[in-house]
């Protein structure tokens, strides 16, 4: 019988870890970006880039696999349903995130390096329709360090089927944000309660041999 993995430093090995880095586009998390053009409070998620820059640099370091994860939907993509939900929210039947748009692409600092993997989505979910999870096999990855937005929903979507599919999965409270702090709240409860180990960048890091804690930075 495989062994459970109880404790942080074993969860976040390099030999089996990923981070994950969720919809870091530009028109999630530039203020001239689709959120920011309707009014979203962009605080948060401009603060926590720099933290998660830092953290990359750390995990780039301890030679854990970083694979990144971009929303780009086209009209084809855009289901009636979806249509409707956006539309009842106030907005029309298109949005943005068109694959070859700057809102579309993955903000400047947090650039892949390297030959670091960038997988497209066109649902909240990043393993819905997409490699995400040969990917991860492939590797012999165990256990997945979700990152990025929005909080509340594809970051909490991804992370739900990660642990439904058996993956472990963690989640650092300061490396991920959206634009309601209750929203925010409510999910790290959730996850830490049901489907995921709620921790620190800083945490994360200690574990990792060879990494350094300074190159998390605080916002």
């Amino acid at each position: 019988m495989e062994p459970i993995l109880t404790t942080l430093a074993d969860k976040v090995r390099p030999s089996h870890a990923a981070v994950l880095v969720v919809d870091m586009q530009n028109d999630f998390c530039d203020v001239a970006g689709s959120l920011g053009r309707r009014g979203t409070d962009m605080s948060a998620i401009r603060a926590m880039i720099p933290r998660l820059q830092g953290f990359l640099g750390s995990a780039r370091q301890a030679r854990v696999p970083v694979v990144h994860i971009k929303t780009v939907i086209d009209d084809d993509d855009y289901s009636p349903a979806a249509k409707e939900l956006w539309m009842r929210k106030g907005g029309t039947a298109t949005r943005g995130l068109v694959r070859a748009s700057w809102g579309a692409e993955i903000v400047t600092e947090l650039a892949p390096a390297g030959d670091e993997s960038v997988v497209e989505k066109t649902r909240y979910d990043a393993f819905i329709g997409t490699t995400l999870e040969y990917l991860l096999r492939a590797k012999g990855i165990k256990s997945v360090i979700v990152t990025g937005v929005a909080t509340n929903v594809c970051v909490e979507s991804t992370c739900r089927h990660a642990y439904m599919i058996d993956y472990y999965a963690i989640m650092p409270r300061d490396l991920v944000a959206c634009g309601d702090q209750a929203a925010h709240e409510a999910t790290l409860t959730t996850m830490s309660r049901y489907f995921a180990t709620v921790t620190s960048a800083a945490d994360i890091v200690a574990a990792w041999p060879g990494a350094v804690i300074g190159r998390v930075r605080a916002s």
